[in-house]
């Protein structure tokens, strides 16, 4: 059977017959023609099989790739790509198994980012890019809610980890499931916030305000750092109380806190740029802030503030707190040691 550019056509799309095959693969084993004889070889690199075999320029490209790396044994393109026709997708598969792909971060998210190459392998990321919040289920059965603009990390298994750490930038709101052994844990650049069972959320703000609140349950919230001379944060929180840092400064610039022994009424505590305003806020609370905003150490007797408050507006200057702790001394009758920590 004489071989003809009709009949390699019908042999490369999968129409030829049993003869026809036969024909084509017994001239290219005894080598009784190229397919440079037929048509020059810059044609057949242009030309186009009517065929929709599957990854079909793959193949093509990878030919290539094996043709001029085995140039000097004179083989081309379409004889690689009938003998893979005709292997088919088993062979396809080989080839891609060649090089195998590396391990990489498994992203589930409304927006892909790339992992550098110091990330795990098991890691989850997620970013909203959108316009409404995003729910996310986490491997514990806890569940975020992932606010515009905002992305979350965490392990895609906590079976071999003593922690349940979540990387938050942004903010989201967390429903935490109980673990007593497993400590839930939301990272942002320089507070952890730490729960056991409890609804609550972090907000990372861009103007280096970090807001967190509670909804349910306790959360316990550190600052990572300490900055000059104060200590590093390490605050308790019940309810429906809140607080915000500013990350830089690590300073107390709002909070709001329940105060039990007065049927639940709220008591806070705000910094603007040139006040500071105390509104029934626990006097523990008034004095923490005072201690940690202006890095001074206070002795006083707990009994002498328990079930005690304090509400006052002073001006923002670096020796406020002295016209605070005067004041308080004279209202509740407490005597409180000052010592420059």
């Amino acid at each position: 059977m004489k071989i003809t550019k009709e009949l390699i056509d019908n042999y490369l799309s999968g129409k030829a017959n049993a003869e026809e095959i036969s024909a084509i693969e017994n001239a290219l084993a005894n080598n009784e023609f190229y397919w440079e004889d037929l048509m020059p070889e810059t044609e057949w690199q242009e030309y186009e099989v009517d065929s929709d075999f599957k990854n079909q320029k793959e193949i093509k490209a990878h030919i290539f790739k094996q043709v001029a790396q085995k140039a000097k044994y004179r083989f081309n393109w379409l004889k690689y790509a009938a003998i893979i026709i005709f292997v088919g997708i088993g062979a396809w598969i080989g080839f891609t198994q060649i090089d195998p792909p590396k391990p990489h971060t498994t992203y589930l998210s409304s927006k892909k980012i790339e992992a550098s190459p110091q990330e795990k392998p098991d890691n989850l990321y997620y970013i909203n890019s959108g316009n409404t919040v995003q729910h996310i289920e986490v491997p514990d059965g806890s569940t975020i809610e992932l606010f515009p603009n905002s992305e979350v990390k965490f392990s895609s298994d906590f079976a071999d980890t003593t922690s349940r750490d979540i990387q938050l930038k942004g903010k989201a709101r967390f429903t935490v499931a109980k673990n007593k052994a497993k400590p839930f844990r939301v990272h942002t650049a320089d507070l952890t916030t730490t729960a056991l069972g409890t609804v609550f959320s972090v907000e990372e703000g861009v103007s280096a305000i970090t807001k967190i609140k509670l909804y349910e349950g306790r959360i316990e919230v550190k600052s990572n750092t300490s900055s000059g001379n104060k200590k590093p944060l390490n605050l308790h929180f019940l309810p429906n109380e809140e607080i915000s840092i500013d990350r830089k400064q690590q300073q107390i610039v709002a909070e709001t806190r329940i105060n039990a022994s007065q049927s639940s009424k709220r008591g806070s505590y705000l910094k603007t740029s040139g006040q500071l305003i105390f509104k029934n806020l626990p006097l523990h609370a008034v004095l923490h802030i005072i201690s940690h905003n202006y890095a001074v150490k206070l002795n006083f007797e707990p009994k002498d503030i328990q079930d005690k408050y304090y509400s006052g507006t002073y001006k923002n200057t670096a020796s406020a707190y002295l016209n605070m702790l005067a004041d308080i001394q004279v209202l509740h009758r407490i005597t409180i040691h000052v010592q420059t920590e």
